[in-house]
């Protein structure tokens, strides 16, 4: 029996997150969830991502990945691996306001960053999507949310929704403090070694792919040469996209995935 994992065989994650390219829209998420002051504060005071970027980059792109291409009990097991590392995960932020990583209004926020981010950046470059589509995206997220602990009262119905909730936490919840700033200094320079100039990029095409507010709030320039730069991406991708192999163009899961999804239909 064909093991679809705890997606619809017709997924459109599957679909949007089989792109590699939408790797580079994760600065602009994790931008987004950092700005968010309580986020910021169990960053700050648990995250290891200071002393091992590109390792807790891996490990969070794998579980992600995981959960959408995995079989069944590999998706499951990744889904309880996030509740585990997030359980101990609690303080006290700058204001005095208490958190704990587990709260479902935090796990709400985390989630919309994804779907949102991931949306923007895979229509920037494939063009857009059906209104329905984006729709089902987002139940598809909802459903990963709700698996670790978010409660069905708390979504946004539909993908419009989701939109209006973004906005009204942006002049609400999401404005950035000393901590969030300094925080999303570290996620924007992880290397600080590095010359200023080769950020250049990075803060270019993140600049594009966040809103407007916390481009403004965390002194992100999105100029002339910064739109031209983003314009420059994505018609390149678009180009690569029909010319390179698919182990470029597609990520390893997805074609693991794939791949099996084959075998089985052919032995069908």
């Amino acid at each position: 029996m064909r093991d679809n994992g705890i997606l619809a065989a017709g997924s459109v994650a599957r679909r949007i997150n089989r792109e590699s390219f939408l790797l580079l829209g994760g600065t602009a998420a994790l931008l987004m969830q950092v700005a968010h002051p309580l986020v910021a504060a169990g960053v700050d005071q648990h995250s290891d991502f200071r002393r091992q970027p590109l390792r807790r980059l891996v490990r969070t792109v794998d579980t992600t990945l995981a959960i959408v291409y995995g079989e069944r009990a590999t998706a499951e097991e990744a889904l309880k691996r996030i509740g585990r590392r997030h359980a101990p995960v609690r303080g006290q932020a700058a204001d005095g306001r208490a958190y704990r990583a587990r709260d479902p209004r935090l796990m709400l926020w985390v989630q919309a960053t994804l779907v949102l981010t991931s949306v923007r950046w895979y229509e920037a470059v494939m063009g857009p999507l059906r209104e329905s589509e984006r729709d089902a995206y987002w139940s598809e997220g909802r459903f990963f949310a709700g698996e670790l602990g978010v409660p069905e009262d708390l979504f946004p119905r539909t993908y419009g929704d989701l939109e209006r909730y973004e906005a009204e936490m942006l002049s609400t919840d999401v404005v950035p403090d000393r901590v969030a700033t300094a925080v999303a200094r570290d996620v924007l320079r992880p290397y600080s070694w590095l010359p200023e100039a080769l950020y250049w990029p990075t803060d270019a095409l993140t600049a594009a792919l966040l809103p407007i507010p916390l481009r403004d709030s965390l002194g992100l320039r999105y100029g002339l040469l910064q739109r031209l730069f983003f314009r420059a991406v994505v018609v390149t991708l678009r180009a690569l996209r029909l010319v390179l192999p698919e182990w470029l163009t597609v990520v390893p899961q997805a074609r693991r995935f794939e791949k099996a999804q084959g075998r089985t239909r052919n032995a069908a």
